[in-house]
This record gives structure tokens, C-alpha cells and sequence, in this order.
């Protein structure tokens, strides 16, 4: 059970329900305890999710990392079935959850994507030689982007982490279902 417990769908803010059509999950429904900013956190999940210019196999790769790296279970569990539906294998994910980013499972660019991004998340530093690597593969944007995914996974994260936010992924399709519906608004 969460330390601050999730909110009613009712009590949340009108806009945020609007975006998220009335099935919140539980990140948003402790959020929801700023409801000054909660809407704006989601606005910008969901221009990470549908307005990116990294693949959907790439974001969910990143956001694997990110999961791990943060030592996020509840960004891990509720992107694993996400990531399945973008082409994620079960290698993939094995490889991300031993931290082993230069695993053949994945191709040159996902390794030097993976290494950079996990590199950003356990410092404020990277090597210039992670920049030059991933570079040869990204634009600016995609890098630039991969960097706001850190950030943004880093706040949800600590929310979940801190606040033990109760996992509420189904290994089913309804949480890809919801991500798409709420995250193509």
C-alpha cells in the first residue's frame, strides 16, 4: 500500500482525467496530491510516449534503463508489457535487468543509446566518448529527448520509490491499451 495513498479518480484533476479518459493509474493518483503540477507531469509523459522522435522500441529500452537504473520496480513493471507491445524481447529485458547494455540482444545503436543513457542516469557526468558513440547513431533531438526521458522517469521514480507506490500493470493488454489511449490525446 502507498505511504500517501492514491486518490479518488473523482478527486484528481478534471484535466488530467480528461487526458487519461478516467482510467488513472496509481503514479498519477498519488501525484494528484500536486494538483498544480500533476497535469503538466502527464502532458509531458505523453509527449515522451506519442510525440517522440525515438522509436518506440528505443523509448522503451530507455525507460527499461531508467527503471533499473533508478531501482524503480514500478516503472518496470508497468513498461514491461508496454515495451513487449513495441517489440522488446525477453533477452532485451533480461539484458537491461543485469545492466549488461553492450549485450549482442541488442543492435550497435540500442548499445551505445543504453551505455549513454545509462551513464546520464548514474552521473551528472558523461564521457565524451558515450556522446561520440551514441552521436554517430542520434540527432541532437533523439539525445536531447533521451536525456528529458532520464529526468522525467527519474521524478516519476522517486515518487514510486519513496512513496512505494502500489504496482498496478496487468500482464495483460489493458495497460498498453490505456498508455495508448492516454498518451494519443
Amino acid at each position: 500500500m502507498s505511504r500517501i495513498p492514491c486518490l479518488d479518480t473523482e478527486a484528481l484533476p478534471e484535466a488530467l482525467r480528461s487526458l487519461s479518459q478516467g482510467r488513472v493509474i496509481n503514479v498519477y493518483r498519488v501525484l494528484g496530491h500536486a494538483p498544480r503540477s500533476v497535469t503538466q507531469i502527464a502532458r509531458l509523459g505523453a509527449a515522451l510516449f506519442a510525440d517522440a522522435s525515438l522509436s518506440a522500441m528505443d523509448r522503451e529500452l530507455l525507460i527499461l534503463t531508467y527503471g533499473t537504473t533508478f531501482e524503480a520496480e514500478y516503472e518496470w513493471a508497468q513498461h514491461v508489457p508496454i515495451s513487449r507491445a513495441a517489440g522488446v524481447t525477453d533477452d532485451q529485458r533480461a539484458a537491461l535487468r543485469q545492466r549488461r547494455y553492450d549485450a549482442d540482444v541488442f543492435t550497435p545503436a540500442q548499445r551505445a543509446l543504453l551505455g549513454f543513457a545509462a551513464a546520464a542516469a548514474a552521473s551528472p557526468f558523461v564521457d565524451e566518448a558515450l556522446l561520440t558513440a551514441v552521436s554517430a547513431h542520434y540527432t541532437s533531438e533523439q539525445i536531447v529527448e533521451t536525456l528529458v526521458l532520464a529526468g522525467f522517469y527519474f521524478l516519476v521514480g522517486r515518487v514510486c520509490t519513496v512513496l512505494d507506490v502500489e504496482i498496478d500493470a496487468a500482464g495483460t493488454d489493458e495497460l498498453v491499451r490505456m498508455a495508448q489511449t492516454m498518451h494519443s490525446r
